[in-house]
């Protein structure tokens, strides 16, 4: 279950840029469940093994720790986009490693860049405003928080189908294929990943 009262985001921002340790953990951890689902969307089907969500957004919060002072913004959508930025970063020095190599690919950063750009898209589309009510107790620009934690929430099918098919917005018959699953039965694997996330976005 996702807490109901969340701290409030902007404040936790001006008092780590000022140098408060303890606001920056606060911080970071309010983006944690965020970090690992943007982690995992570069990590799907032969790269799952090689990139550990949970490793990546550790060590992307190592670098925000050791940087902070590098961030300009103020408000909880500008500061994902600092971490998002960091996460490629992250991602790309891992994937070097994977591939012996330590030159810069141009085509595998900008790969990255727009996995990354279209898993944030998904937590701020219109998916997430649809089953969440304006009359819940948290600040509306930070619904994309929430996505992220519900969907982190899920059963890793769940979350695995709802990934294909508004991520890279597959049809059911190649969803199919990677899940090795009949097209009826992922059919209604989303149906109940959607209704599963529906009742975590609602409990708040």
């Amino acid at each position: 279950m996702i807490p109901q009262e969340k701290p409030d985001i902007e404040d936790l921002i001006a008092r780590a840029k000022k140098g408060n340790a303890e606001a920056l953990g606060d911080l970071l951890a309010c983006y944690r469940q965020y970090l690992i689902f943007l982690a995992r969307s570069q990590a799907q089907d032969n790269l799952q093994a090689k990139l550990d969500a949970s490793d990546i957004a550790q060590e992307v919060c190592l670098h925000a720790h050791q940087g902070i002072e590098q961030f300009r913004g103020t408000s909880s959508t500008e500061f994902a986009g600092w971490l998002r930025g960091v996460l490629g970063h992250v991602v790309a020095m891992q994937l070097r490693k994977y591939f012996g190599t330590q030159k810069r690919d141009a085509r595998l950063e900008q790969s990255i860049d727009q996995r990354l750009a279209s898993a944030s898209g998904f937590l701020h589309s219109g998916l997430a405003a649809d089953i969440t009510s304006p009359s819940q107790n948290f600040a509306r620009n930070e619904v994309f928080l929430r996505m992220a934690s519900a969907m982190e929430s899920l059963p890793a099918d769940y979350r695995q189908v709802i990934m294909y098919r508004h991520l890279e917005a597959l049809p059911f018959s190649e969803i199919a294929k990677r899940m090795e699953r009949s097209v009826d039965s992922v059919e209604k694997l989303w149906v109940r990943g959607l209704t599963k996330l529906r009742q975590t976005m609602g409990e708040g």
